[in-house]
């Protein structure tokens, strides 16, 4: 009891003097498919989003990496939007499917917190995403509507999917990072959380926002 009122006290001063620096704007955070599985999964990550929302962080993308594979992958892909789908948040979900990537949105816009942009991609990694850019320029070309000369950064980087440039990346539970967002993340500040999603508390979270302000960003310099 004592220790979870001091938690509070400095979940409260902590918050406080974070508040006064610069924040990160767009955030991405990193899961598995057992992370959003597990019986707290969801409810953690509803947690996430309202704080993030606390601070004004307004924009989140969470990428959640499908381990398995084969047949199995379709019925993890369900169970996932299914949970998803059972609570109010308010999110584009796009997940991996034969044709590349299918859009699921959930909420109706009234529910969950407007003040986040939300999306959620399901194994729908940057490898693919890349390829899928690739793909359409391509045609492009075929029919005459793009001359291959005209190909540049700028172009491909307006085929992506995700337009999304996080200031800040967390990837939870894990040592390394996936394949995700591998164009827009070049700059982004990555940290590591040392504990699993589902036990991450907002004093966690806190912490990890207060190490982003401590850094200096460099931008490839």
């Amino acid at each position: 009891m004592l220790q979870r009122i001091y938690e509070r006290v400095y979940e409260h001063r902590l918050r406080s003097r974070i508040l006064r620096n610069d924040l990160p704007v767009a955030l991405t955070l990193i899961l598995t498919e057992s992370d959003l599985l597990e019986s707290e999964g969801v409810k953690r990550l509803r947690s996430f989003v309202s704080w993030c929302a606390d601070l004004g962080i307004s924009s989140i993308i969470v990428y959640i990496a499908v381990i398995v594979d084969g047949p199995l992958v379709t019925d993890v892909t369900s169970q996932i939007i299914d949970r998803l789908a059972g609570t109010d948040l308010v999110a584009r979900i796009y997940a991996k499917s034969d044709d590349g990537v299918r859009l699921c949105p959930i909420g109706d816009g009234v529910c969950g917190d407007p003040k986040v942009k939300l999306s959620i991609s399901i194994g729908y990694g940057g490898k693919l995403e890349l390829t899928d850019a690739i793909k359409v320029i391509l045609k492009k070309v075929e029919c005459g509507e793009l001359n291959s000369e005209d190909i540049d950064l700028d172009m491909v980087e307006s085929h992506l999917l995700f337009r999304h440039k996080p200031d800040l990346v967390i990837r939870a539970g894990g040592k390394h990072l996936t394949d995700f967002l591998i164009w827009q993340t070049i700059y982004s500040e990555l940290y590591f959380t040392d504990v699993n999603f589902t036990d991450m508390r907002k004093l966690d979270f806190l912490r990890i926002i207060r190490d982003y302000q401590k850094r200096q960003r460099r931008y490839g310099a």
